[in-house]
């Protein structure tokens, strides 16, 4: 079975209507199969975007996490030795702009081996991974 990794793009595009890719992740919903992975900085950067939203941005994007905790299609990667492993990526990058997030994301990513990404993330691309946004 497929194995993908979700990035914050992807589930932002989702959850918001206003989201100038919202019917793009809306067709990928409907097109990927498989299982997902994540991890909770992931959803950590998606609870901020919504967190200025509004009490019913906030509720919707706290529901949206409870969801994919529960959901049995959903793997969500916790722990800190990701971090660790992220941050010396993160260092050895120096000439990219890539977050910490990312880098966490791509840490995970190579060790699960994982090719594919639902993201509109460039960097993703620069790191080798095939960028799934259409």
């Amino acid at each position: 079975m497929n194995l993908h990794f979700v990035d914050t793009w992807y589930l932002v595009a989702l959850a918001d209507p206003s989201d100038s890719h919202h019917r793009q992740a809306k067709q990928l919903d409907r097109s990927v199969e498989g299982l997902f992975l994540t991890h909770d900085a992931v959803l950590t950067e998606l609870l901020t975007y919504f967190s200025s939203g509004g009490r019913n941005s906030r509720a919707q994007a706290a529901a949206l996490v409870y969801n994919i905790l529960q959901r049995s299609d959903y793997q969500v990667e916790r722990g800190s030795d990701l971090f660790a492993a992220a941050l010396a990526l993160y260092s050895q990058r120096p000439d990219k702009e890539y977050s910490l997030v990312d880098c966490m994301s791509m840490t995970l990513m190579r060790e699960r081996g994982i090719t594919h990404v639902l993201t509109n993330d460039h960097h993703f691309r620069q790191e080798g991974f095939t960028v799934i946004n259409e």
